[in-house]
Formats: structure tokens, sequence, C-alpha cells
């Protein structure tokens, strides 16, 4: 009986490492909006982009800076025609707090498209060390000719490190960790004998994981998690941002991108993002581009660039005022959620699975955390039929209307909405923004932790919030019981808690609040109250 007990041990714990990881928690900045361009590659073009956005009043988060920005692929040594003070356009971002992630891939080039030089600085000494795959022969991939660095390989994962930190500064956060393992045959050769392509990669992504978050705990990757373009490549344990790859802007393009997004989801991938607009091929129309950040902006983030017209069709602006607003609208309704992302992402390390639940390929519906709900509009025609989860009741977030679950609804949205919905009974942490999606009447004060209450009897949550734009964080829990008006906050020190109730009627006063104020139009309650273990009473 022992032996069969220690044995079972065994296949649990084989189990548990061949793809039951849970993944790791995402940084609190890394949900935020996300923007790029592959037409120019310059200074003036990564600046241009983000001074765009920030002109019209639309936050920016990070800012990819994708090939070719080095001289060579992938030489770390920056193209100074391209970026002539690469330290200094750093500094400009980091001075408008956006962060700067450097793309790359395990490729060094003997020739090169579209680099200053065909030949990397360090292919001669890579290929004499033997630190490439296939025994160091060349290989055709799909930025030239060069050799793939055998990431099972120490001593060539060390000497890859090394060139990675010439660029990998104070501001730059991470990288976009693309493909080029995938074009070098379905079987290789490595430092740890013949193994598929598919049990390569691993190898390569969890590398440049393991460096990035040791160097910098707060850093990410941007990799494939499931995509189109080969399957499954990170490991769902070593990707703190999924990006499934590249996709077009018209319809084809966004349903492609749900269906690979849906996979990655089922797989447990924690964080999975939208490429808004596509990257390449058919450009976006201005309908299509809404559509596109109303199901991005229900992702863990809106990632926008491409080679797709990033200054034309890809900017909201370049569309009309309307496009403008809407898509403003989505990055502050979607920002606003970054305590609720945070949470989702600590919650999945801890349990396992994605941020993403629920997904429904056929009806192109998910659950993002536990509390909303959502479904994607994937035509020119805004009249969606759908079902919404059984399991509870559900508040429309456009118009407040209670539904019950399960219920089938068939509406006709306006270019401005799209199907979403709150579990009734759910509490959500928020950031509050200017223009801000879930409380109107709530002060802008991105100190204050704020939550969003949508009661139904006795509501209870414990949330874990970022204590900065990491990945540390405390443990919150809010309760609140609409028979008798009892609200709490439990939190690790004394603070200020800005709350707000939804659609709860006839507010005669609130005891133990610094301040509060009820809206009777909106049916909206907003109080403020300061402590460790917080308790106020709503009488109706």
């Amino acid at each position: 009986m022992k032996r069969i007990f220690l044995l079972a041990i065994c296949v649990i714990l084989l189990s548990i490492g061949h793809g039951f990881a849970t993944p790791p928690i995402t940084p609190a900045w890394a949900f935020r909006h996300v923007v790029w361009e592959d037409s120019l590659n310059t200074t003036e073009g990564a600046m241009g982009i983000v001074n765009g956005y920030l002109e019209h009043n639309i936050p920016v988060g990070s800012v990819i800076i994708d090939s070719p920005w080095s001289t060579s692929y992938n030489d770390f040594n920056w193209d100074r025609k391209r970026y002539a003070e690469p330290g200094k356009m750093v500094g400009y971002f980091k001075d408008r707090n956006v962060k700067v992630i450097l793309w790359l891939s395990g490729a060094v080039n003997y020739k090169c498209k579209d680099t200053a030089l065909d030949k990397s600085a360090t292919y001669d000494e890579a290929v004499a060390k033997n630190y490439g795959i296939n025994g160091s022969r060349l290989g055709r991939w799909w930025k030239g000719e060069g050799i793939h660095i055998d990431f099972t390989n120490p001593d060539a994962k060390d000497w890859w490190y090394r060139q990675l930190d010439k660029v990998f500064i104070d501001g730059v956060y991470g990288w976009k960790v693309d493909q080029g393992e995938f074009w070098f045959g379905d079987t290789i050769d490595t430092s740890a004998g013949k193994m598929s392509n598919e049990e390569f990669r691993p190898y390569y992504y969890d590398a440049m994981y393991d460096y990035t978050v040791r160097k910098n705990p707060s850093g990410i990757i941007i990799a494939r998690p499931y995509s189109h373009q080969g399957g499954y490549a990170a490991s769902v344990g070593k990707l703190n941002m999924g990006w499934c790859g590249d996709f077009s802007g018209d319809w084809s393009g966004l349903k492609l991108q749900i269906d690979n997004i849906y996979r990655s989801a089922e797989k447990g991938y924690g964080s999975l993002a939208c490429e808004v607009g596509g990257f390449f091929q058919a450009r976006s129309s201005k309908i299509q581009l809404i559509r596109y950040a109303q199901f991005g902006c229900m992702t863990a983030a809106m990632i926008n660039g491409g080679e797709n017209g990033a200054f034309s069709n890809h900017l909201p602006w370049w569309h009309d005022k309307e496009t403008e607003g809407i898509y403003r609208k989505c990055v502050v309704l979607h920002e606003e959620l970054v305590p609720y992302l945070f949470s989702s992402s600590v919650d999945a390390n801890i349990n396992g699975g994605s941020i993403l639940k629920d997904v429904d390929f056929e009806a192109e519906s998910h659950m993002l955390g536990n509390a909303l709900f959502t479904k994607a509009i994937t035509s020119d025609n805004g009249e969606v039929e759908y079902r919404l989860p059984a399991d509870s009741e559900w508040v429309d977030c456009w118009s407040g209307q209670i539904l019950a679950g399960g219920s089938k609804i068939r509406h006709d949205y306006p270019i401005g909405e799209f199907p979403l919905y709150v579990r009734r009974g759910a509490v959500i942490p928020i950031e509050v923004s200017e223009g801000s999606f879930w409380c109107a009447g709530c002060p802008v004060d991105k100190s204050l932790r704020s939550f969003v209450i949508y009661p139904a009897g006795k509501v209870s949550e414990k949330f874990h919030l970022p204590k900065g734009e990491g990945t540390e964080y405390d443990d919150y829990t809010v309760s609140f019981d609409s028979s008798s008006g009892a609200l709490t906050v439990d939190c690790p020190a004394k603070e200020k808690i800005n709350i707000v109730i939804k659609g709860i009627e006839n507010v005669r006063k609130v005891e133990n609040a610094t301040s509060w104020n009820y809206n009777r139009n909106n049916r909206e309650l907003t109080i403020l109250a300061e402590g460790k273990n917080i308790r106020v009473g709503v009488a109706q």
C-alpha cells in the first residue's frame, strides 16, 4: 500500500511538471494600453506614436520598439541612424511613465533583411563556440539567414544573457519575444539531444522569462501562447503576457484572433492580450477598429500597432472624432480594471487557469475574471444574439437592467456599445480615471483604493491588490449586506477607501463615513471612509 501511495505521488508530481503549472503573476503596469509602430522604426516614429495618443488624452502604458532597431539580428547594438540616442529616448518615455519593450528573436544572422548590417557582430563567436542548434549550421528564417541559439546549452544561454545586458537598461521592462525557432526544422539537434521543434520551444521562451524577471522582477515577456502560426509556444508557467501572433485587421482577422486567444485560455495561459486592428494584410475599417478595441478591452491588454497602417487606420482619430471618443472610452474602461485584472492574475497564479474564463468559441463570448461577461461583435451588423451564463443574475453595464441567468438576448448595439455585464453580487476593485466608465461621481485620485459593489443579499470578496506597478500585493476583503446595510472593508493598514454601491434605493444616511454622496437619478451611492478595519452603516 505504501508503495502504491508513493507511486501515486510521483505520478501527480510528474503531471504538474508536464503542463499543469500555474501562470506567473503579471505586473500591474503590463495590463495598461500598449502602442507601437512598424512603419518608420525610428526614434521619431516611436515618440510620434506615443505622443499622438497622449495628445488625444488616450493613456499609454508601454511602447514596443519593433524590428529593425539593432544593426543586425540579434546583435543588440542600437542602429544609431534609426535611434541616434537610445538612452535619451528611453528616458523620455520613462519621464512619461511609459515602459519600453524591445523586440527580439532567438536567431543571430549571417544575412539580414532590413538591417544596416548583413552579418551580426556576434555571429562568428556564436558559431565558433557552437552555440547554435543543428550544429550551428546556417538556416533560413523570415528575417534572413542565420543560426538559432541553443537554449538547452547553459553556456550558450549565459552568453545570450550577456548580449541582452547591453540594452536591458533602466526604463526597458521586457521583450516582445518573436518566433525564430519555428523556421529551423520540425526536428532539431540540441546539446540535450535530438528533439522536436515543439519540445525545444520552451527552452527558448523560458530562458527569456527567467532572465527578464531575474534582472527586473516587474519585467515581462510578450510571447505566443497558442498561435495559428505554429501551435503552442511559450510555457504556461513562464509567460506573463500572451500575444497570439499576426492577424489581419478585418473581420476574419478578429475572428481568428478570438479563436487563438480562447485556445490559449483553455490551455491555462493566464494573461492574454488582443492585437487591436491586427498587424498585417487587410486594414481595419472604422467599425472593425472599434469592435476590435471593444473586444480587446475585455482581455488582459490592448496592444495597438502594426505594419498595416500604424499611422493611419490604427489611430482612432485618423477616422473621426466619434472613433477617437469610443476608443478612449475602451482604454479608460480597461485601465480602470487594472486592480481587478491584477487580482485575477494572482488568483490564476494560485489556482491555475486563465483570467479569461468560460470561453465559448461559437458564441465568441467569455468571462473576464469571475465578475464580467462579454461577447464580441464580429460583423458590420451590431445586432447579435447570445445567452447569459446561467449561474447568477446579471447587470447590463449600459442600461443597469437586471437580467436572469440563462436569458437569451437579441439586441442591436450602436457602435459605441457592446455586450458587457457584471455578475449581480460582484465587487470590482477599480482605479478611477478621468471620464470614468465605472463611477461618474468618484474623485479622480489614483492613490485611493476604490471598489464598486453590485449588491445582492450578502456579498463578500477577497482581492489581491498591487502595492505598486509590479507583482507585490496586499489582500483586501470587502463585504456588504444589502438587508442590514453593513459595509466592511478590511485593509492591511489604515488608509482611505472609496466605495461605490450601484442600484441602491433611498439612502437616508451613512454612518462612520468620512463623506458620502447619493445620486438618486443613478441610484448610486459613493462613500469615502478611512481605517484599517472599516465599518460603515448604510440606512435606507
